[in-house]
């Protein structure tokens, strides 16, 4: 199957996908300075879908993230957001997301509400997802890859370090746009 198209139907058996980290992405991007952005990724994260419907409108999706593996390509800046500034990774050193509810919004396209967990605080999150389809890899499994997106306001988790311009604004925005591209493999 190269790109199914979305139905309710169910079967009786319950599968379970791994998030496959050689081929998933965690991205955010933010504002810098007012006029530019810098983006990041997450580097170490794993994953659980479980799901009954081939189009995923039921699945359980539990995602862990270590935040010390995020990465800016600037060290200075990964070893701040690090810090008790933003992340306070040595006191919180995992962010989780668990879907709480999913809404089939059309063909191909859900809306993943969930519990987003950073530095100890909880709050809901809604994901803008797009079922990309399944298809078999060179090695004969079926993989499954979906991309979602949301915008979130950092300092809801308690992540307010600011530093204000003299020009005017704020050096970090308190916007996050998040991307992630996900592909799953099925457990054996």
């Amino acid at each position: 199957m190269s790109n199914p198209t979305m139905n309710t139907e169910t079967t009786n058996l319950q599968k379970q996908w791994n998030i496959d980290v050689a081929h998933t992405n965690i991205n955010f991007a933010v504002s810098h300075m007012v006029i530019s952005e810098v983006t990041g990724t997450f580097k170490e994260f794993n994953g659980t879908v479980l799901s009954t419907n081939e189009d995923f409108s039921d699945a359980q999706i539990n995602i862990a993230i270590n935040a010390k593996s995020i990465n800016t390509e600037n060290g200075d800046r990964d070893n701040h957001l690090r810090s008790a500034d933003f992340f306070d990774a040595e006191n919180h050193p995992e962010l989780t997301f668990k879907s709480t509810h999913i809404e089939v919004k059309g063909k191909n396209a859900l809306l993943i509400t969930g519990d987003l967990t950073m530095r100890g605080i909880s709050k809901q999150v809604v994901l803008d997802a797009k079922f990309k389809g399944q298809a078999i890899n060179p090695w004969g499994q079926i993989v499954a890859a979906f991309k979602a997106t949301s915008t979130i306001n950092r300092k809801e988790w308690g992540l307010s370090w600011n530093a204000a311009l003299e020009a005017g604004g704020f050096l970090v925005g308190e916007e996050i746009e998040l991307t992630l591209n996900v592909e799953l493999n099925p457990t054996k």
